[in-house]
């Protein structure tokens, strides 16, 4: 499909949704381990240290086998290798929630992760694949679907199951996800064309297991023990190096597993550039927002739960509007009203006290979310609209990985900047210094946001390959 007159809402429409359902069921399991894990604590005897592998080991299988995605696409077609992800994924899901130790429940979890990571990059490459340009505005916006319900469905619905089954069941409901999801593959999903011809790149299949894993674990020790612990900063020198020597390797052959060249394209730089900035704002509100309405305004985490929700219906009605503005007029009018929301909803939080209205804090809260909506899926829109399509099959795992990479760092040093402004205002009582720091750090935020505002002024009004 290359322009309007192919488009058909009735053959799209179903085969978008599909999509989106296998992302949800793999995204979901990135937001369930944090309600779920002292549970498991508890189910078998293990301290915190032991069972956040849980969370740790997951991140690190999905950034190993990213990178892959691409290649196991082109030579087995995307479809094949979409639907053989979800199945062995819903097979993982089913062994973990019949895990007798932590051991066997943490390798499980890692499978989880291999299978599940190769789901977003194809499922976004398909979808371009799928949707002609003049209409990736309005149905992308589909695709955004899993990234605002996984982080409020997913905390909820586990703490829902933890608290009147166990454990296993935040595990268990992944089959009837996993197998409607099958259905709709083998109803919907078109067959895309395997290339058997298709080598993978050896050197880069070496070095991208071990460069982004490292790094990322690198930053995760970082962030819990410090920057100058000495596993931390070996770990991230390592990854680091690797990196570098696979991104030289990647320019240089014929066939890379990512596509690196990508970043010579303006636009396409600008728009992940700008996406990355996004992201940062987007995990530190994720982190920060929780944490302020329950350390600082005193709500339980049921109401801090609910109080999330308006975010997320914000969300998609702006990703709603911002896909049609996207489409009609291109991505600058929709991502600056959307940067310019985000820097007010910033302003209002840096402004909250405990004695602040219940309507005062929604309303950041919405313009927050209304934000989000406008700003996310359009630059990653700008980002791949820019790449010729015969190369998108390896830009998408390039995008995800490095989101990898961006959301580990981006949820580290927000983390390191809250806590030094709580030790650094030590004088005062423990409740104004954690105010006090929360502030701080969401006026850090807004500087982010008025860069992203500032840098959308350079954005070409449409691209086109």
């Amino acid at each position: 499909m290359n322009n309007t007159s192919d488009f058909n809402l009735k053959k799209v429409l179903p085969a978008v949704l599909t999509i989106a359902i296998g992302m949800l069921l793999v995204m979901m399991d990135t937001t369930i381990m944090n309600v779920t894990l002292p549970h498991i604590q508890t189910a078998f005897h293990q301290n915190l240290s032991n069972s956040q592998w849980l969370i740790t080991a997951y991140t690190l299988a999905m950034a190993t086998v990213i990178p892959f995605a691409g290649f196991l696409g082109d030579r087995f077609s995307d479809k094949r290798i979409f639907a053989l992800a979800i199945i062995f994924f819903t097979i993982a899901s089913l062994l973990a929630a019949n895990a007798h130790s932590l051991q066997s429940l943490i390798i499980w979890r890692i499978a989880q992760g291999l299978t599940g990571g190769v789901v977003a990059p194809i499922g976004i490459g398909m979808s371009f694949k799928v949707i002609p340009m003049e209409k990736r505005g309005s149905m992308m916006g589909i695709l955004g679907l899993p990234m605002l319900l996984a982080p409020t469905i997913g905390p909820a619905l586990s703490g829902f199951l933890v608290k009147y089954f166990n454990w296993s069941t935040v595990f268990l409901i992944n089959l009837p996800v996993g197998i409607l999801a099958l259905i709709f593959i083998l109803l919907f999903l078109p067959n895309f064309p395997a290339n058997k011809a298709s080598k993978i790149d050896l050197k880069g299949a070496l070095l991208s297991p071990f460069a982004f894993p490292i790094l990322i674990y690198g930053v995760h020790i970082g962030a819990d023990k410090g920057w100058s612990n000495p596993s931390a900063i070996a770990f991230m020198s390592v990854g680091l190096l690797m990196l570098l020597l696979f991104i030289l390797v990647e320019l240089r052959v014929e066939n890379p597993l990512l596509h690196l060249r990508a970043f010579t394209i303006p636009e396409f730089t600008k728009g992940i550039s700008l996406m990355w900035l996004n992201q940062i704002v987007v995990f530190g509100a994720m982190l920060l927002v929780p944490l302020y309405l329950q350390n600082i305004v005193g709500l339980s985490s049921v109401n801090t739960g609910l109080m999330m929700v308006p975010q997320a219906i914000a969300s998609f009605l702006g990703m709603t509007i911002g896909g049609r503005i996207f489409d009609k007029f291109g991505t600058k009018a929709a991502v600056l009203p959307g940067f310019t929301l985000g820097g007010i909803s910033l302003i209002l939080f840096a402004q909250i006290s405990p004695h602040s209205s219940l309507t005062f804090t929604l309303c950041a809260i919405i313009l927050l979310g209304l934000s989000q909506g406008l700003v996310n899926m359009q630059v990653n829109n700008h980002a791949l609209q820019a790449v010729p399509m015969k190369n998108i099959s390896r830009v998408t795992p390039l995008t995800n990985e490095m989101m990898q990479v961006v959301n580990s760092f981006a949820i580290a040093f927000l983390t390191a900047f809250l806590s030094s402004q709580i030790k650094n205002q030590s004088s005062l009582s423990p409740l104004q210094a954690n105010l006090t720091a929360f502030h701080h750090t969401f006026w850090l935020l807004l500087i982010f946001v008025s860069v992203g505002f500032i840098s959308s002024l350079f954005l070409r009004k449409k691209v086109k390959v």
